[in-house]
């Protein structure tokens, strides 16, 4: 059985803690440009800080957890990311206002690692599939509702008040973690990370071409997140992009369970090659787009695309890890995913002032052509003979 009292209770956290980072994300870049006058690439290079704080924090939570047990990681993580939110309130110059997205990064890369390797072990294991597809939905959702408060409430409220929002939800996530019974590590687990320092200890080798993969193709979707409310804005379609993200993910709620059991069966070729295809189209379409109609059609593509290569990806790497290694492998996973979203608003930011925002969503459609192939090489035509 996937939908247990702990799995529902572990999917809210996950849900109101995205929520949060989602609508801070997404509100930014206008709200550093309007507060600190800072250009597009250093607001992308701000809004990224905190997939840095994220990677720190899963580096270390993909290690600690098997020390300090779920329970304990799980509510320092939420401390952190409370007290991040509480800063928000206050960050009144520009440098500490990075200072606290780095820490709030620290806080959900603990959050989201614990999460997501509790829900591994809740989870029976002839489910996995499955049940990771249902349990990213939380994200999803959160992925959507998100964004769209946040682009809906800076038309109608201070950004002050969407700091306070959001630190509401934060504290709402912390009530759900009481509700959760937090099962023990076996011994071992337990014993895998004791001993002298090893990289291996915190990073799957096994899993670093297929992350590699991740990394690109989130770079992508980061600087949309990022970037798509400037440019939306600039072509007249502001209203738009507030239901961008919920055509997105409603694209993403209709495949996910199917996604999940085609993989179960089927593996996950099937998923990655027409979800890679549907990405590149989605990309394509949006930096084409001049009417309400074509930026949502891109929404269900890239919906269908980036969200279902995500999840059947992180199945793959709890397959490679093979039960020895798995709080490591989403770890791994997690660390290259948000360096990709941590630096594409920054690296395709630089290139705006040359390009536009047309030919940023171009170069995206471009650099995810390129990984089909690299995907095929990193795990691919291995997945036929697994």
């Amino acid at each position: 059985m996937i939908f247990t009292k702990n799995f529902i209770y572990t999917a809210l956290i996950n849900f109101f803690v995205s929520m949060a980072y989602y609508m801070l994300f997404v509100i930014n870049v206008p709200y550093v440009s309007d507060k600190f006058q800072t250009s597009d690439s250093l607001g992308g290079f701000i809004a990224g800080i905190i997939l840095i704080g994220c990677l720190c924090g899963r580096l270390i939570a993909g290690k600690i957890v098997l020390f300090w047990g779920f329970k304990k990681l799980i509510f320092t993580g939420l401390g952190i990311y409370i007290s991040s939110l509480a800063l928000y309130l206050i960050a009144d110059n520009l440098y500490l206002f990075m200072a606290v997205r780095f820490i709030s990064g620290i806080g959900i890369g603990c959050i989201g690692t614990v999460a997501s390797v509790l829900v591994v072990h809740i989870i029976p294991k002839n489910l996995h599939g499955q049940g990771i597809n249902y349990f990213s939905l939380s994200a999803v959702m959160a992925m959507a509702i998100g964004p769209f408060l946040g682009i809906y409430m800076m038309s109608h409220v201070s950004f002050h008040t969407i700091f306070m929002f959001c630190l509401i939800v934060g504290v709402i996530s912390f009530i759900f973690a009481l509700f959760v019974s937090y099962p023990r590590l076996e011994n071992n687990e337990q014993n895998s990370a004791k001993g002298s320092f090893h990289l291996s200890r915190y990073i799957s080798y096994a899993i670093i071409p297929i992350a590699l993969v991740t990394m690109l193709i989130t770079a992508g979707y980061g600087s949309l997140q990022a970037f798509l409310p400037v440019y939306a804005q600039n072509i007249g379609l502001a209203k738009t992009a507030s239901l961008f993200f919920l055509i997105y993910a409603a694209a993403t709620f209709v495949s996910r369970p199917f996604a999940g059991k085609t993989f179960d069966k089927r593996g996950a070729n099937i998923i990655i090659y027409p979800s890679l295809v549907l990405t590149i189209m989605g990309f394509m379409l949006l930096c084409l787009t001049s009417t309400s109609a074509l930026m949502l059609l891109s929404a269900v593509f890239l919906g269908l695309g980036i969200a279902n290569f995500q999840t059947t990806v992180q199945a793959v790497c709890i397959k490679l890890a093979k039960g020895k290694s798995i709080p490591q492998a989403i770890s791994t996973y997690f660390i290259f995913m948000d360096l990709g979203i941590g630096t594409g608003p920054y690296m395709y930011g630089l290139l705006v002032p040359y390009i536009g925002f047309e030919g940023l969503f171009a170069s995206a459609a471009v650099i995810t052509c390129i990984s089909i192939f690299l995907y095929y090489f990193a795990y691919g035509k291995k997945a036929y003979t697994m």
